[in-house]
């Protein structure tokens, strides 16, 4: 689909789409490098080669840019947990361990960011990815752990809470600290790491293997 019109500040006779991803990739570039306040819509627009009305056009303006980079990256693994649950079903961490891992591998300037702006940031951007991205994704993963305690799948003293943290903690370490990762505990954080670790969480979680039966006459 394409826009036709010619008023200020809208594109002529641009496939909108590509315009609008052209933006929220730039965005990612320049945000995970600089803090919300030092970069400018003026430099996002440039690497966007477009015009900066574009950002407004499709944003509304810069906070609005930096949500939809966040929406983008972080929103299709919300959808899949919140599917799941209008079905009816809960979300098994088998499913939801690798997607956050995979999430993270495509995105490892993610961790990095909050980090910078969520945790130790001035940005009140804090509140919003709390409640908007966070919540949501711990909402999800604790009602996920009751479900695997209920079928046996999970170790059954496994709190729900502190298993939240726990998944939070494996699951977003290794990207935030890959230089030790890699160099340190020689683990390469490649293409296949975030299925490998996710099969190692999952061992964690699981139930204690009975002892093997006495064989002994």
């Amino acid at each position: 689909m394409t826009k036709t019109t010619t008023g200020p500040g809208r594109p002529r006779r641009q496939d909108t789409e590509a315009v609008r991803r052209a933006l929220i990739a730039a965005a990612r570039d320049h945000f995970a490098q600089g803090s919300f306040k030092g970069v400018s819509v003026r430099e996002i627009a440039r690497a966007a080669g477009v015009n900066q009305a574009m950002v407004s056009y499709y944003f509304g303006d810069k906070r609005g840019l930096y949500e939809a980079m966040l929406e983008e990256t972080i929103g299709p693994l919300i959808r899949v947990l919140e599917e799941a649950e209008a079905r009816g079903e809960v979300a098994r961490l088998e499913d939801l361990i690798p997607r956050h891992a995979a999430m993270l591998a495509a995105n490892p300037w993610l961790p990095n960011l909050i980090i910078r702006e969520v945790l130790f940031g001035e940005s009140d951007f804090r509140n919003l990815f709390i409640e908007k991205f966070a919540a949501r994704v711990a909402g999800a993963l604790r009602r996920a752990i009751n479900g695997g305690r209920d079928k046996g799948e999970l170790r059954d003293d496994l709190d729900p809470k502190f298993g939240t943290l726990i998944l939070f903690s494996l699951t977003i370490y290794p990207f935030v600290a890959r230089p030790i990762v890699e160099r340190a505990m020689g683990i390469p954080i490649d293409d296949a790491f975030a299925g490998r670790w996710s099969e190692q969480i999952l061992q964690l979680l699981a139930p204690p293997r009975p002892p093997p039966e006495d064989e002994s006459p």
